[in-house]
C-alpha cells in the first residue's frame, strides 16, 4: 500500500491521504482497476458469490494494510484516511464497516479519521428506479438510505471519486450528499487550454459547493492546472504537483512548500478579497462534535439571539451548523431535554447537524455569493483559513463585502465609459508580469486624429466617439478571460489570458474595422464623401486630415517569461503604438522574450491586418 497526499489548495497543508495499491503493475496488471476487475472475474461466472468474495478478500486486505500504514503516522488524529470501496461490494457494506471498525480499534485510530470513498467508475445506484412514479421507487429509496446510513455509520464522512466521469454524477451528488467529491482528472488535466473543460470544471464545482461538499481536484500535474482549479474554487488537490505517493510514514510532509508558495503568490494577485471577507467574518464559538446535548442547550440559552451554532470536528474543521429550530420539539416537551441528555435513549449531536456551505477566506467574494445563493436559504457561509474554522458570513455581511468591493471598483471607473480605470489596469499589468504559468496578451489602443475631430465637431461629439468605442469593446470581445479598461480620453487597454496571440490580433483587427465604419456617421456628408476634414494638426498647421480610426500596440507575454518591470512594458507599448499609427493595418505586435523584445513576424514591421489578409 502507498499513501497519496490530499493537500489544501490554499495552504499546502496535508488534509489526509488516500490509500492506494501500489504494486499492481509489478504483479502483472495494467492498473489497480485491472487487478480488481481480474479478482471479480476470477470465476467462470457460475458462482457470482465466489467472484465477489475474491474481490472482498483483496479489498479487506488492502483496508487492513492501509490502516496499519496510517497508524504509523505520528500525528494521524489530525489527518484523514480516504479508503476506497469498490461499488461491486456494497452488498457487503455491513461486513466491511464492521471489519474496518475492528481494525481501527486494534490500531487506536478514531473512526472519525476515515472517509469512505466510492468511485463513479462503475454505477452503484439505479437512478431510474429512484425516480418518482417508478415501480418500487419507495423501496429503492429505503435501500439507498439504509446503505448510506451504514457507510456513514463508520465516521459520518463519505466521498465520491472520479466525479463527473460516471453516467449519473448529478443524481448521485444530490442523493448521497457526500462530504467530498474528487473531480475526475479528465476535467483537470489539459483543461487550461480547453475552454469547454474549464467551463465544465467550474460547473461541477458550482454544483457541489452549495451542498456543503468540499471539492478535491485529482491528477493535478502542472502549475497551470493548479491555477485553474484554484480559480474554479477547488479546496484540495491530489497529483504529482503536490508530491509523490509515500510508502513510509516518515516520508509524508505535513506542508507542501511548493503549493504554499503558489498560494502566497495568488494571495497577492488582483481580485483577492481576503481582507474584505475577514473584516466582515463574525466569530462564534463552535460546538465540537461529540459534545453532550445538555451543553448544546446551555450554549443556546446563553446566546439568546443566536438561531444557530457552528459545528466543527476534533480538527477544528467545519462540519455544519446546529439550528435552534430543530431543537424546539425537545425544548418545549416535558421530558425532551432529559431525553436528549440521556446518551442511551436520546439522539446525539450528529443527528442535528445540518450541512452548510463552506468557503476559504481567500475565495473571491462573487464566488462565495454564488455558493450562498445556490444553497437554497442557508443561514450562513462558514469561513475557513487553512481548513480551520474562522467564523461565518451572514447574508447581510456578505452583501457588505460585495458592496464595499463594488464601491472600490466604482471609484476607479471612468465616468464616461464606465470601464475600469488606471488602478485596475496597473494591477492587471502587474499580475500579468508576475504570472509565469499563464500567457497573457496586452493591447493598448488609442484614436488617430482625435484632436482635430474634437476641435471641429465639439467635445460632445468627441465623447460620443469614446462611448461608441467602449461599447464596441464590450460587445466585440469575449467576456471570459478578457479584461477591458479605459486609461482616459481616447486611450483604452485590453488584457487577454490564455489566448493565441494571432487570435488576439484578429479580434483587435475586427474591432478597429468596425469602429472605422461606425464612426463615419459622426461626420458631415462632405467629410464622409471625401474621406477627410480640413483642420489644424497638433502643430497648428491646417491640413487635410483622415477620418477617425484606432491603432493598437499588441504585446504578447508568453508562458515561462522572465519577470519584467511595468516601466519596461510602458516603453514597449509606446514604441509599438507609434509603429501601429504608421502602418496600414493600424496594428503592431511584439513578443516579450527573455532577450530583447522582437516582433513575432521576424521583422520590425507590424503584422498584416487579419481582416484584410
Amino acid at each position: 500500500m502507498a499513501l497519496d497526499p490530499v493537500v489544501g489548495i490554499h495552504s499546502g497543508r496535508t488534509l489526509g491521504v488516500e490509500a492506494v495499491m501500489d504494486n499492481a503493475v509489478a504483479l502483472g496488471y495494467a492498473s489497480t482497476h485491472d487487478l480488481l476487475d481480474a479478482a471479480f472475474d476470477s470465476s467462470d461466472g457460475s458462482d457470482p458469490l465466489r467472484a465477489q468474495n475474491r474481490l472482498l478478500d483483496i479489498e479487506t486486505a488492502a483496508h487492513q494494510a492501509a490502516v496499519r500504514l496510517f497508524a504509523a503516522l505520528p500525528d494521524n488524529p489530525a489527518l484523514k484516511l480516504f479508503l476506497n470501496l469498490d461499488s461491486r461490494l456494497l452488498a457487503n457494506a455491513d461486513r466491511i464497516v464492521a471489519g474496518l471498525r475492528a481494525s481501527l480499534s486494534d490500531h487506536g485510530i478514531a473512526p472519525t479519521s476515515v472517509v469512505l470513498t466510492i468511485s463513479e467508475r462503475m454505477p452503484f445506484v439505479n437512478v431510474e428506479a429512484l425516480c418518482d412514479g417508478a415501480p418500487g421507487a419507495d423501496a429503492a429509496h429505503e435501500d439507498l438510505e439504509r446503505l448510506l446510513a451504514t457507510l456513514r455509520g463508520l465516521s459520518g464522512r463519505l466521498a465520491l471519486a472520479d466525479f463527473g466521469a460516471g453516467s449519473a454524477s448529478l443524481p448521485l451528488l444530490t442523493l448521497t450528499r457526500p462530504d467530498f467529491v474528487k473531480l475526475d482528472r479528465f476535467f483537470v488535466q489539459a483543461q487550461a487550454r480547453d475552454r469547454g473543460r474549464r467551463l465544465a470544471l467550474q460547473g461541477l464545482v458550482n454544483l457541489a459547493q452549495p451542498l456543503g461538499t468540499l471539492v478535491i481536484a485529482e491528477g493535478v500535474e502542472t502549475v497551470e492546472q493548479y491555477q485553474t482549479c484554484r480559480q474554479a474554487g477547488c479546496e484540495y488537490l491530489q497529483g504529482p504537483l503536490a508530491g509523490p505517493r509515500v510508502t513510509a510514514a516518515q516520508d509524508l510532509p505535513r506542508t507542501y512548500e511548493g503549493i504554499r508558495s503558489l498560494s502566497e503568490i495568488d494571495h497577492r494577485r488582483v481580485g483577492n478579497d481576503a481582507a474584505l471577507i475577514a473584516a466582515q467574518t463574525e466569530y462564534m464559538a463552535p460546538i465540537t462534535m461529540g459534545t453532550a446535548m445538555a451543553e448544546v442547550f446551555e450554549c443556546f440559552r446563553q446566546a439568546k439571539d443566536q438561531t444557530f451554532l457552528p459545528a466543527v470536528d476534533a480538527a477544528d474543521e467545519p462540519v455544519g451548523i446546529i439550528r435552534e429550530a430543530d431543537l424546539k420539539e425537545y425544548t418545549y416537551s416535558l421530558y425532551g431535554k432529559d431525553l436528549l441528555s440521556n446518551r442511551a435513549l436520546g439522539r446525539t449531536l450528529d443527528g442535528f447537524v445540518v450541512r452548510a456551505p463552506v468557503a476559504d477566506v481567500t475565495t473571491p467574494a462573487e464566488k462565495i455569493l454564488d455558493v450562498f445563493s445556490a444553497s437554497g436559504g442557508a443561514e450562513c457561509v462558514l469561513i475557513t483559513r487553512d481548513r480551520k474554522y474562522m467564523g461565518f458570513l451572514s447574508a447581510s455581511s456578505l452583501l457588505k463585502v460585495i458592496s464595499e468591493k463594488n464601491l472600490a471598483m466604482a471609484r476607479d471607473q471612468n465616468p464616461l465609459s464606465r470601464l475600469p480605470g488606471n488602478t485596475m489596469i496597473n494591477e492587471y499589468i502587474f499580475e500579468a508580469l508576475h504570472t509565469t504559468d499563464r500567457p497573457s496578451t496586452l493591447v493598448y489602443l488609442d484614436f488617430d486624429n482625435f484632436k482635430p475631430f474634437n476641435d471641429t465637431y465639439g467635445y460632445r461629439q468627441g465623447d460620443r466617439a469614446i462611448t461608441l468605442f467602449a461599447e464596441l469593446l464590450r460587445k466585440a470581445l469575449p467576456r471570459e478571460d478578457v479584461f477591458v479598461g479605459h486609461v482616459g480620453g481616447d486611450d483604452f487597454f485590453v488584457g487577454f489570458r490564455d489566448f493565441d496571440p494571432d487570435h488576439v490580433v484578429h479580434l483587435i483587427g475586427d474591432l478597429i474595422e468596425r469602429f472605422r465604419r461606425d464612426v463615419e456617421s459622426f461626420y458631415d456628408e462632405e467629410a464622409r464623401r471625401t474621406g477627410f476634414i480640413v483642420a489644424r494638426d497638433r502643430e497648428g498647421v491646417e491640413r487635410h486630415l483622415p477620418l477617425l480610426t484606432a491603432s493598437a500596440a499588441v504585446i504578447e507575454i508568453p508562458r515561462g517569461h522572465s519577470t519584467r518591470s511595468a516601466d519596461e512594458i510602458a516603453g514597449l507599448i509606446a514604441r509599438y503604438k507609434k509603429k501601429a499609427k504608421e502602418s496600414a493595418s493600424k496594428i503592431a505586435a511584439a513578443r516579450l522574450d527573455d532577450g530583447a523584445p522582437a516582433d513575432p513576424t521576424g521583422a520590425d514591421a507590424p503584422r498584416p491586418d487579419p481582416v484584410r489578409a
